[in-house]
């Protein structure tokens, strides 16, 4: 394993020489050397791949492998053309690209051999005089002065001379190059020196507007297509075809031969960067280790990192810049949580678990901003119901042959609208649902915790939609509302053994009801609180199971061990049961972790929530309807649970 020294940021910076390839893409780099070394010239070579896949740190390789050290096998000249992209004078950039490739062969030869090539050297900026007109003197004698400063007076005599001179084509100016390139190199020959080529690295030409890519693309050709001269140029098929719209028209079948005939005749190698075949794995590793998101026991986990590369994969995938971005994102969320605790002088440290969850919502956030934005609008994805599908204007299909539940159907819904998502629905649900696994391993529901999580994530998310005007409310107004129209629908709704309903004690930070005079915990509560923007009704109550002696034991050792587990199964899958009876309401806590010990006692505090929007909607029939019949229902639950004979097996 690299020792790293830990960093909180990762540079997104190209490989530079012989850095360290954490991808393992050695023997694509191994073989395209090989070519290169033995490959008859002229040719041109396309790194193709997208923006990010890794081109220019493979190009640095390259550049490093054949064209630097004592035994180098070519010259290696490199051009951004970015930089060039970026001049204000957009006219002469073609001409200030040529220009620039010419300057460092003559640099080159300058070089090697001082006192060779003066009277070659004028040649060719005089043949160059009629073709560049666009570039000002000062470039132009800029240039010129880096390879030699007797040439830049020669270039005020010969180049921007007032006396009339023939024109020159690009052909005069390819055969002066072509005559200096052939001696140096016949030279480099006859003086035992190893460089037989000259090898241009064109980087960039992806990020310029395609047209000009292209227009590149042909001046090179024509110019620089000569012995002895080797391309290598970051480019992608897809900017070409960009760029040959004006030319051909949209691509289609009839005319995408055309298209092709182009790129072949400039390309005469087309390299793919290999990134299905990347070790991400090992290259996530170091990365989450440089910013101490992962321990070294976390990160030789086997199960941890086939995760979290899966996550990646059904993500931002192999891109090695959406990695870096990713991991950036993290590092920062570690960060905020430690600050967080140190103020709050409280001690937190992320779970694996935790740390597989933000991870997980960190990928959709990089790779699918807007279904992170969808659960940023309402975490509880569990409980989703068609009130919130409409909302979203998202209309859910009767021909469920998917077999979906509520929440999948709406994602899956929500990514056919827009056109990146549609190849991705399938992966985002199942990195949902495999969220949901993770969180009930820690016996919690993943609508439990999603709000928190999204929360610290929100810093770093891009999202351009109007931010939703921050919701505040008295809660003992609201509660005292939610009474007034409780207590005589419930009242209405009564069953037996339910004898009547009540307030209990004062409403201060909830409503408690009870249900009978005598017995003790049969009671139901409400508390509203505003989390994530949106307003949480909980709704539940802690009822007693049996008394304990050793309050030393946790809840769930002792029900093993008094042979109750298949009894506690059965109470959870009523709990879920009745949840699932009612659209609008949800289970907000498992069994499992609903169960504590209370005053000597064996306990449940089971929790159930409906999430609004304003109180509007939390005041409305429907919702007033279906909490009484669920109160009554719960209750019905409750007395049946206080009957179990929980005496030990």
């Amino acid at each position: 394993m690299i020792n790293y020294e830990f960093t909180t940021g990762i540079l997104d910076i190209p490989l530079q020489d012989n850095e360290n390839d954490m991808l393992q893409i050695l023997s694509f780099e191994t073989a395209l050397n090989e070519f290169i070394r033995k490959t008859l010239t002229p040719i041109s070579i396309a790194l193709q791949g997208e923006w990010g896949s890794g081109k220019t740190s493979f190009m640095n390789r390259l550049n490093f492998d054949i064209c630097k050290g004592n035994n180098a096998a070519s010259y290696g000249i490199w051009l951004n053309t970015w930089h060039y992209a970026l001049s204000k004078n957009k006219d002469s950039i073609l001409e200030e690209i040529i220009l620039a490739l010419i300057n460092d062969v003559l640099t080159i030869s300058k070089k090697e051999y001082p006192d060779k090539f003066k009277n070659l050297a004028k040649d060719i900026y005089k043949v160059g005089k009629s073709i560049f007109k666009g570039i000002s003197k000062i470039a132009v004698k800029t240039a010129v002065s880096q390879v030699n400063s007797d040439l830049a007076d020669a270039v005020d005599e010969t180049v921007f001379t007032e006396k009339s001179e023939a024109a020159y084509s690009l052909n005069d100016l390819k055969d002066k190059l072509t005559e200096l390139i052939n001696q140096l190199i016949l030279r480099n020959i006859e003086n035992g020196k190893p460089q037989k080529s000259i090898i241009f690295f064109i980087d960039d030409l992806d990020r310029i507007e395609p047209s000009l890519a292209v227009n590149i693309l042909e001046l090179l050709k024509n110019i620089f297509d000569i012995k002895h001269c080797i391309f290598i140029l970051a480019i992608d098929y897809d900017v070409v075809v960009k760029g040959l719209k004006n030319k051909f028209g949209e691509l289609n079948e009839q005319n995408e031969r055309e298209f092709r005939s182009f790129f072949d005749k400039i390309i005469q190698l087309p390299f793919q960067m290999p990134v299905s075949s990347y070790n991400i794995e090992e290259y996530i590793e170091e990365l989450l280790l440089s910013v101490e998101y992962l321990t070294e026991d976390e990160a030789q986990n086997s199960s941890v990192m086939q995760t979290l590369v899966r996550f990646t994969n059904l993500t931002v995938g192999t891109n090695p810049r959406s990695i870096k971005r990713l991991i950036n994102s993290l590092s920062f969320v570690n960060l905020l949580i430690r600050s967080k605790s140190k103020l709050e002088k409280k001690e937190f440290r992320l779970t694996q678990d935790y740390k597989q969850i933000i991870f997980a919502l960190t990928s959709l956030q990089t790779a699918f901003p807007d279904v992170f934005n969808l659960l940023t609008e309402n975490p509880n994805i569990e409980n989703w119901n068609h009130d919130f599908a409409k909302r979203i204007n998202i209309e859910i299909s009767k021909d469920n042959t998917q077999n979906f539940t509520l929440w999948e159907n709406i994602i899956y819904s929500f990514c056919n609208k827009k056109e990146y998502l549609k190849r991705n629905g399938y992966n985002i649900i199942s990195i949902v649902k495999e969220m949901q696994i993770i969180a009930e391993n820690n016996y919690r529901k993943l609508h439990e915790i999603l709000p928190e999580t999204i929360e610290l994530l929100s810093v770093t998310n891009v999202k351009s939609e109007k931010i939703k005007p921050k919701l505040e409310i008295n809660e003992i107004r609201v509660l005292y509302a939610l009474n007034q129209r409780l207590i005589p629908t419930i009242n209405q709704k009564l069953r037996e053994p339910l004898k009547f309903v009540e307030r209990k004690g004062r409403m201060i930070a909830k409503i408690t009801y009870k249900f009978d005079k005598e017995k003790k915990n049969n009671t139901i509560s409400l508390a509203v609180s505003i989390k994530h923007n949106n307003i949480y009704l909980q709704i539940g109550g802690i009822v007693e199971l049996f008394a304990v002696s050793d309050v030393a034991k946790d809840a769930w050792t002792i029900i093993e061990q008094i042979g109750k587990t298949e009894v506690l199964n059965q109470i959870s899958a009523d709990f879920i049961s009745l949840a699932e009876k009612y659209e609008q309401i949800n289970l907000a806590n498992t069994s499992r972790k609903a169960l504590l010990i209370r005053k000597g006692h064996i306990a449940l505090e089971q929790k159930f929530q409906i999430v609004a929007e304003n109180t509007e909607y939390l005041y409305s029939e429907t919702i007033i309807d279906e909490l009484s019949n669920f109160i009554v229902d719960y209750m019905l639950l409750i007395y049946k649970i206080k009957e179990i004979n929980w005496d030990p097996k």
